[in-house]
């Protein structure tokens, strides 16, 4: 995770189309969240995302689909990271676990 424009991103891994990576996709592997999954997924779906037109290829399935980004407080990460949260068994950063946990019910 790194500060950018004011904003904690995360979520960039090698081979996605943004640059410079802010992770290695093995970190997120590693962490271990008490925070329910299905909520951490339904709150990131109500954020509006920007999205590119730039295209994105899924690292595990090939299947293409659109580059972009998701904000949500001070934090920034690409909508591929929540693509990859539903599917693999990846956890979110801590200090994303914390700040979801003072607006989550």
């Amino acid at each position: 995770m790194i500060i950018e424009n004011g904003k904690l991103t995360f979520g960039f891994w090698e081979g996605m189309p943004y640059g410079e990576p802010t992770d290695e996709y093995e970190d997120f592997l590693s962490f271990k969240n008490d925070i329910d999954k299905e909520k951490v997924i339904n709150h990131i779906e109500s954020l509006g995302d920007w999205l590119a037109s730039e295209i994105c290829t899924d690292m595990f399935t090939g299947e293409e689909f659109n580059a972009g980004v998701y904000h949500d407080g001070n934090f920034t990460f690409p909508v591929d990271f929540l693509r990859y949260y539903k599917t693999q068994d990846i956890g979110i950063p801590y200090e994303y676990e914390a700040y979801l946990k003072t607006i989550l019910d």
